[in-house]
């Protein structure tokens, strides 16, 4: 089987982070190729390493999100030459082999396969880890065409973290997600509302954000009413327990960027509360009429 990665990375700096290194390398194993997208000249160093290692790397301008830097990549392949193309970013860190994830995909007789499958406004495959098979491939570049890059973030996310997914199933092709969210098909994502029942089915992967402390301003509000809780150091001691977890814990400290100060936490746990009394409340004194 011929297969190729599309690692779409954001790199605060020049330089390639400790974990985005360890996440290449990994993927290395598993595919063919494996093509590292960005938007920055790397260091010599950083660009002698990916050589030794056999890794591509592709600067475009900043533009459309991930999928703006897949889009542009798809352009540039002949894509009939794979078996298999999987469209991954670096917004998580991977913490301990993808072989369990690998093994099940190469199981399974889908067409469209990813680490998880999200039920909000649509169902959808969630775009951290998204594999599309040789029937999907085609369809999805199709796709790409037809919308071009978009850079507004609400309409990359309706036309292509859950448009795409519509699109392919709207073609009949089959979908499978590695993890399983017990059912649940409301308003929040998946994957905070069950973040710790997807690291006991043996998901590799963590949301940086969720280690970094780094969220978004306009996303507190959303977690807050999931009652996610910000709590980075429980999720370093989760992983790190783990017997499979091959991260070494200072070098990928240093990789810390735009974490939320302690005002900040605060702030987002006063919010939290509030928000969690006020549905309680709500529940057992407001009658619906």
């Amino acid at each position: 089987m011929k297969s190729l990665c599309l690692f779409a990375s954001y790199l605060p700096s020049n330089n390639l982070p400790y974990y985005v290194k360890v996440y290449l390398e990994e993927l290395k194993k598993h595919f063919s190729e494996v093509h590292l997208l960005g938007h920055v000249k790397l260091e010599s160093k950083d660009e002698e390493y990916l050589k030794q290692s056999g890794i591509h790397y592709s600067k475009e301008l900043n533009e459309g999100y991930d999928f703006g830097l897949w889009y542009k990549a798809l352009k540039a392949i002949d894509v009939q030459k794979y078996d298999r193309i999987a469209l991954v970013n670096d917004s998580c860190i991977l913490f301990k082999p993808l072989t369990a994830f690998m093994n099940w995909a190469n199981r399974e007789p889908a067409q469209v396969l990813g680490m998880s499958l999200s039920e909000a406004v649509s169902t959808h495959m969630q775009s951290y880890f998204l594999v599309l098979n040789k029937q999907a491939i085609a369809p999805a570049l199709l796709y790409f065409h037809q919308h071009g890059i978009l850079t507004n973030l609400p309409e990359v996310i309706r036309t292509y973290e859950i448009g795409l997914s519509r699109y392919l199933f709207e073609k009949g092709l089959s979908f499978s997600a590695f993890a399983d969210n017990e059912g649940y098909q409301g308003e929040f994502s998946p994957y905070y509302h069950f973040l710790d029942h997807h690291l006991k089915q043996g998901v590799p992967l963590i949301k940086k954000k969720v280690i970094f402390s780094s969220y978004r301003n306009d996303e507190l509000f959303t977690l807050a009413r999931m009652n996610f809780k910000i709590a980075s150091n429980r999720y370093l001691k989760l992983i790190f327990k783990d017997p499979l977890c091959f991260l070494n814990r200072e070098e990928l400290m240093k990789d810390v960027n735009g974490a939320l100060n302690r005002f900040q936490k605060t702030r987002y746990e006063m919010m939290r509360l509030g928000i969690q009394t006020y549905k309680t409340f709500k529940k057992l004194f407001i009658k619906p009429r």
